[in-house]
């Protein structure tokens, strides 16, 4: 009876509402049966219409829902992404494009996965190339765990941590492009998953030997 029920019943149009970073206005709507249906949808929203900032067009801010409030469906933000036409905007002729991917942890145990993007001004290889690419993954990863997840997000949206990268590595090279074309809460690894990763890992090197 219960399903029959809820079958009778007519799906209807939710609002989505941003966290307060952005002022918990409204950045979308969804069509569900229930509120709980909401819980765990997400959806992405440009940095722009967020800030009313035309400058910042190029980035996206992506969300997730995270708690229902009435018929109100509450999101925190999980990710921080620059366009992938805009990145490729940002490479031209006689400058080097330095992509590095890692995980980290900020002050409140979120993993975060972060992709900086550096760009030099000219070609740049060997040794040079390397220590840039170390000295990225070190020096996010050491000033990200100092800090909330909040106040990483923050400083993401204001500029504010791109520009103390550029600061930094300007020391080693000049610089064309410094930013942070990607940052996102990593899901962690259960235990059974890491056991058995272990464990694939242990067979496949008797197997070498």
């Amino acid at each position: 009876m219960a399903e029959q029920v809820a079958k009778l019943k007519k799906k209807q149009w939710y609002p989505i509402i941003a966290p307060n970073q952005f002022n918990n206005v409204v950045i979308g709507e969804t069509l569900v049966y229930e509120p709980g249906q909401m819980l765990g949808k997400t959806l992405s929203h440009s940095l722009m219409n967020l800030t009313n900032d035309s400058k910042r067009q190029n980035v996206n801010i992506h969300f997730k829902v995270t708690e229902v409030e009435g018929d109100k469906a509450k999101t925190s933000i999980i990710g921080y992404e620059i366009i992938p036409s805009s990145v490729k905007r940002f490479v031209r002729r006689n400058s080097e494009k330095m992509d590095v991917a890692f995980t980290c942890e900020t002050a409140d145990n979120i993993l975060l996965r972060v992709k900086p993007l550096v760009i030099t001004k000219a070609d740049v290889k060997g040794s040079v190339a390397a220590k840039m690419r170390n000295n990225i993954a070190a020096f996010l990863s050491k000033t990200i765990k100092k800090m909330k997840y909040d106040e990483v997000i923050g400083d993401l949206i204001s500029h504010k941590l791109q520009a103390a990268m550029r600061e930094n590595f300007s020391k080693i090279y000049p610089l064309k492009v410094c930013e942070i074309r990607y940052a996102g809460i990593e899901a962690r690894e259960k235990p059974q998953e890491i056991k058995e990763a272990r464990i694939e890992a242990a067979q496949q090197e008797e197997v070498k030997t």
